[in-house]
């Protein structure tokens, strides 16, 4: 009977630390994915650009006609948008939330920011 106690001891240990591990990993690809979807947002609000000659009047609903994989986007949002510049954003729906933002500035540089910084493949704020 005790033998039989240690082993499910034992087991429930064993559980116990896969579980954590899995969730951890589960977190990972749905960052992963909520990264996926704000560089897919950037090559959508590129491709408006193209027909539209600006960037201004670009929202999530036209994003997912040009680039139809944005159709299921976590939270996918355009932030700002203007002729020559925009801010889109996407967050994770893992179990600690990152938010991942693209900023293309009027002189042309894209930058990549996400919070909070340090976890979910965001080091240091960029990414």
């Amino acid at each position: 009977m005790i033998e039989l106690l240690v082993v499910l001891i034992i087991i429930g240990l064993l559980a116990a630390i896969s579980i954590a591990a899995f969730t951890g990993q589960q977190d990972k690809a749905h960052d992963a994915d909520a990264k996926v979807a704000a560089r897919s947002a950037q090559i959508a609000m590129e491709t408006y650009y193209v027909e539209h000659k600006s960037y201004s009047g670009a929202t999530p609903a036209e994003l997912v006609q040009l680039q139809p994989s944005l159709q299921n986007a976590p939270s996918l949002l355009v932030k700002s948008a203007t002729n020559t510049a925009y801010e889109i954003q996407t967050s994770s729906v893992s179990t600690k939330p990152v938010v991942f933002s693209i900023l293309r500035s009027a002189n042309g540089t894209v930058s990549r920011t996400c919070t909070p910084a340090s976890t979910g493949g965001c080091g240091n704020s960029t990414w």
